[in-house]
């Protein structure tokens, strides 16, 4: 049976042990996304990183509910939204590994290799659609300044990085990196947002 725990005591039980297993998790990530790209291991091998991954996307994503929960600080807006992007979070994955696993099997050309390829797209996509959505469903004014705050804060961010890179690509002082890396930047803003929103408190 497991342990109850006040509201306050929950909150600091959980919130320690939330903020070092998002550290251990964006770590294994790194990690094995760097080991992917270097080494350019099988395809088995890629399938369970993928789903160690994912594993590691869903429990980070239960741990920040089960946060909410024990300070109440939670809305009905922010739990679906987390769930949403623990969902998209699965089909993008899925979706690389899917792309992947078949450009390295068939010799795929023309029409069929730009739907291939375009697979992986969708869990982007979905995670744009599912912030998006997230604004217009909160109804915490503040709670939803604030988000705003960070998605502005974070496409700044983006738009700085891309716009160096792009002028260093242009001499050919560094080397080509897929568009889509803008998206990871963005994140990576979004990230950097929330550290600030959190040192202000």
């Amino acid at each position: 049976m497991e342990k109850e725990y006040p509201a306050d005591s929950q909150a600091l039980y959980w919130g320690k042990r939330l903020k070092l297993f998002g550290l251990l998790t964006i770590a294994a990530m790194a990690i094995s996304m760097t080991y992917v790209w270097i080494q350019s291991p099988p395809n088995w091998q890629r399938g369970l990183i993928a789903m160690a991954n994912i594993s590691l996307l869903l429990a980070a994503g239960w741990s920040m509910m089960r946060l909410m929960e024990a300070k109440r600080s939670g809305t009905s807006a922010s739990s679906r939204y987390i769930k949403r992007m623990m969902i998209l979070a699965v089909v993008y994955v899925a979706g690389l590994f899917f792309a992947e696993s078949m450009f390295d099997a068939f010799a795929l050309k023309g029409v069929p290799a730009v739907l291939v390829a375009l697979v992986p797209a969708l869990g982007i996509i979905g995670f744009i659609w599912a912030m998006g959505r997230y604004l217009l469903e909160e109804e915490d004014e503040y709670i939803r300044m604030r988000e705003t705050q960070k998605f502005i804060i974070a496409t700044g961010f983006m738009m700085v990085i891309v716009t160096i890179y792009g002028f260093l690509q242009q001499y050919e002082l560094v080397p080509d990196i897929p568009g889509y890396f803008a998206f990871v930047v963005w994140c990576v803003g979004l990230g950097f947002a929330a550290l600030v929103q959190w040192r202000r408190g």
